[in-house]
């Protein structure tokens, strides 16, 4: 759903046992200095623990990738932490994302991050 800011969360749910599993996104376009042009940004990516590995995260993240791009966006950033391989892994390898930064101490825990970011085509 769209909230007042701008912000689009997409929620997938799934169920596991009779259990009700809620994984979530939430990205929003942002307007760049120049004002013409819009660049997508994922703030937050959840996958449950025990769904991880299953594609959730990936088709979360093409649905986003998909809304930020019929919004009108040309690129896509987020970070993610560098020693996260599984969130490397999903979007370098797999959604094409490419490092832009390294950013030091980035984090509360004082962890590294990468910007990463995703160049949408016409």
């Amino acid at each position: 759903h769209n909230n007042n800011n701008g912000t689009t969360t997409t929620t997938s749910t799934a169920s596991s046992k009779g259990e009700q599993q809620t994984n979530q996104i939430e990205s929003q376009p942002i307007v760049k200095n120049n004002g013409t042009q819009f660049t997508g940004y994922i703030g937050m990516l959840a996958v449950e623990k025990t769904h991880r590995r299953s594609g959730i995260g990936t088709v979360l993240v093409q649905r986003a990738i998909h809304r930020m791009a019929q919004l009108g966006c040309h690129s896509i950033k987020l970070e993610t932490e560098v020693t996260n391989k599984g969130a490397m892994n999903l979007y370098e390898d797999r959604l094409g994302f490419v490092r832009e930064e390294l950013l030091k101490k980035y984090y509360l825990n004082w962890g590294d991050a990468y910007r990463l970011r995703l160049w949408l085509t016409g």
